[in-house]
């Protein structure tokens, strides 16, 4: 099969992007590279594509015309099973390395780690050479690559300058920036842009079919979902498995309306539950989720101010954005949220460098705007 339908049940939501079809000639001429960098904005779906990437060289019935993977056979499930969709690959020639994989030492705990560290690799590199047990390539994925520390980085950088043969190495990257030029330049890239909101609703009733999901009936709610997803349909599968992420957003807006008039010690104690006295993996992964909301809240009030409110994010809640913008300064609603925006960025960064989470969130939540007294 090789309509447009069948290629987006093969290839996923990227089909018949620039991305997608760069990756389908490669499978059609057999000529994929050893290592690829699939780069993107967190939750663009690179971790699913590179999976379907590890099934089309696994699969034991792959379409004849593109290489496409079936999704079906027995491999392509132990690779991605729609009914267990968040459990790890059990392929034996398949791995997925991240923060918190195991590592070469037997005596290292890396279950809160925030890095990939040279350790890791190094049990990577002793993989790397061996024969692969069942399939004729072994595939190993890093997720995420920008997580790699400085020395991990370099002892990879080895192992990409000469590949073992029947390995293939797949990097996953919203930060492709903080990767070395060199490891960049030993990869061919694939850049995963976000979905037109059309194509991005097509692909959401399809897969909401295949799982067995049921979507928001409600039009109002579900043009706000697809608004929150920025066309990325990573987010909007990870968030629909957890919940409801329409009203989880509207909760985190409660969250910020009441923290913004809350005194000091009331935010500081809010900080000490979202943070905690020390940050883990848990808790800066919440961390960032709240920052984004807050990001899209603040942003929401500045364009308001700015009569740009044709544009704003969260539609639904018009009438709160329309009151709220009014009690804030146009300058300090544009500072602050420049603040939000350097803070998830700092915490960001702050995975390889040690940046303490708390300590950035205390200094965000004692720096927000006074509201003007309402009339």
């Amino acid at each position: 099969m090789s309509d447009s339908t069948s290629l987006g049940d093969r290839w996923g939501p990227h089909a018949d992007s620039q991305a997608g079809r760069t990756l389908v000639a490669m499978f059609e001429t057999q000529r994929l590279p050893h290592a690829l960098l699939i780069a993107g904005p967190v939750g663009v779906g690179k971790r699913d594509l590179a999976l379907r990437i590890a099934q089309a060289m696994l699969c034991d019935s792959p379409d004849e015309v593109n290489a496409g993977p079936c999704r079906t056979c027995r491999n392509c499930l132990r690779l991605h099973n729609p009914a267990q969709p968040t459990l790890d690959p059990q392929h034996t020639d398949v791995e997925i390395v991240s923060m918190g994989s195991l590592c070469a030492e037997s005596d290292h705990d890396h279950r809160n780690s925030r890095t990939i560290g040279i350790c890791v690799i190094r049990r990577i590199e002793h993989v790397a050479t061996l024969t692969p047990f069942e399939a004729s390539e072994r595939v190993i994925i890093i997720n995420p690559a920008d997580a790699l520390t400085a020395d991990a980085a370099d002892a990879f950088l080895k192992t990409l300058e000469e590949p073992p043969e029947r390995v293939y190495f797949i990097l996953l990257s919203a930060q492709q920036e903080q990767l070395s030029e060199t490891i960049r330049s030993r990869c061919r890239t694939l850049t995963l842009a976000p979905l037109p909101v059309d194509r991005l609703e097509r692909w959401l009733d399809r897969w909401a079919a295949e799982t067995g999901l049921e979507l928001p009936s409600d039009a109002q709610q579900r043009a706000e979902l697809l608004r929150l997803a920025r066309g990325r349909p990573g987010w909007l599968q990870d968030n629909l498995r957890d919940g409801d992420p329409v009203s989880l957003r509207a909760a985190q807006i409660d969250d910020a309306i009441r923290i913004a008039n809350a005194t000091r010690a009331e935010r500081l104690e809010w900080a000490e539950q979202i943070a905690g006295r020390s940050t883990n993996a848990q808790s800066i992964d919440n961390l960032q989720l709240i920052l984004d909301a807050w990001s899209d809240w603040w942003r929401d009030l500045w364009l308001q101010q700015t009569n740009q409110a044709q544009s704003i994010l969260h539609v639904s809640q018009r009438e709160r954005i329309e009151g709220t913008a009014a009690l804030y300064d146009q300058g300090a609603t544009s500072h602050f949220l420049e603040r939000i925006q350097r803070t998830r960025a700092l915490i960001e960064r702050g995975i390889t460098h040690g940046l303490n989470a708390r300590l950035a969130l205390d200094v965000l939540l004692l720096n927000i705007p006074t509201a003007r007294e309402s009339s």
